[in-house]
């Protein structure tokens, strides 16, 4: 399935071999994108990210990624899809605490 995946790590080479990780699936993207086309949130970190590169986030963008992820678990809560957008949001914001924790970086790679 193509999405993204987020990963803990400080360099590729760790990130490449990492097994744990938080999967953006690439339907709840296009989800998102479209729910949130006219939208006045600023979930532009989170859409814009290439689907199918890489992208490394530090310090600064890890804190605007949970603010994103607060962002979703609050407004997504009516259909069963957003059920699985609050659990991915949750799971992201918690792999984003945990790096700012274990001063390591954020990793997103696209399939």
């Amino acid at each position: 399935m193509c999405g993204i995946q987020f990963i803990l790590a400080n360099t590729y080479d760790e990130a490449s071999k990492e097994e744990a990780y938080v999967e953006f699936e690439e339907g709840m993207h296009s989800y998102l994108l479209t729910k949130e086309k006219d939208s006045t949130n600023d979930f532009g970190l989170l859409l814009n990210l290439d689907m199918y590169g890489e992208t490394i986030l530090y310090k600064d963008e890890i804190h605007e990624m949970i603010g994103i992820c607060e962002g979703i678990i609050d407004i997504y809560s009516k259909e069963d899809k957003e059920q699985d957008i609050r659990r991915f949001a949750r799971d992201l914001k918690s792999l984003c605490m945990e790096a700012l924790q274990r001063k390591k970086h954020v990793f997103a790679i696209g399939d």
